[in-house]
């Protein structure tokens, strides 16, 4: 299995970190596109600013159209691959990423299960650990004992009650879905951010399934601020908890219609 490693050039510590980790010395390096320089016009004969806006609500940052771009041009270098087969997954991961232990094994395991989905997340992004309580909560799936059993581990694979933004730290890529993403950016600039599995999900009709636990999370090393996420993740619980029955049972019903 191919891995790539999306980081800016500039960010020594954070690759010194990545690297310190088990199993990380097989990873491509991609030095990520660095947007920040660059004027809005020059940006935008390569991401569709007012799409972007008209689609969001918002205005894009540099940022936000650097990550999207790096991560295209990755999905570049897979279809590029001839040792890399249509069918064969890929490992796409950020440089503020922290493994799980032995996520190596853990993946190996994932691989060799009988899967056809387009993308599949081991790992999100703004969550303090890797079976935080807010994963539940907000993206409830099935019931555990209706879940596909990874290998003899804890970890098993399903569907979320819906798509949903879930940050691009670590997640798994077929070579003919990097190809759907290039074929689509050949009849219209990308306009999206790199996370909106929504849109992947309906518009691009892409199958996205998740992994729980995490098997990575952004690294607490690099989260200045992680008390302020655990504040902003626990703010509003009573509302979160009242939504809470609605989404599992969308939850329960989209695995139960799958073909899992």
């Amino acid at each position: 299995m191919k891995k790539y490693l999306i980081s800016l050039e500039k960010d020594v510590k954070r690759r010194e970190l990545f690297f310190s980790q088990p199993n990380t010395l097989d990873f491509e390096i991609f030095n990520a596109i660095n947007t920040m320089s660059r004027d809005w016009d020059a940006l935008n004969t390569h991401f569709d600013l007012a799409k972007f806006e008209q689609h969001y609500g918002r205005k894009t940052t540099k940022g936000e159209v650097g990550c999207t771009l790096s991560h295209l041009a990755v999905y570049q270098k897979i279809a590029e691959d001839t040792t890399i087969e249509n069918n064969d997954y890929c490992l796409v991961c950020e440089d503020d990423v922290l493994f799980t232990q032995d996520f190596q094994k853990h993946i190996e395991a994932l691989l060799v299960q009988n899967l056809t989905a387009d993308i599949i997340l081991v790992g999100q992004s703004k969550i303090p650990t890797f079976d935080d309580v807010e994963l539940e909560i907000n993206y409830p799936t099935t019931f555990g004992f209706l879940q596909k059993q990874i290998g003899d581990s804890q970890y098993k694979y399903a569907y979320s009650y819906r798509n949903y933004f879930a940050g691009t730290v670590a997640y798994l890529i077929k070579k003919s879905t990097a190809c759907k993403f290039l074929a689509q950016c050949s009849t219209t600039r990308p306009y999206w951010l790199a996370d909106d599995f929504i849109l992947f999900g309906n518009e691009f009709k892409l199958d996205v399934l998740i992994v729980r636990p995490l098997m990575a999370i952004e690294n607490p090393v690099l989260i200045s601020n992680l008390e302020d996420l655990r504040g902003s993740l626990n703010n509003n619980l009573f509302k979160k908890l009242v939504k809470y029955p609605l989404k599992k049972i969308l939850a329960i019903k989209r695995n139960l219609s799958s073909n899992l």
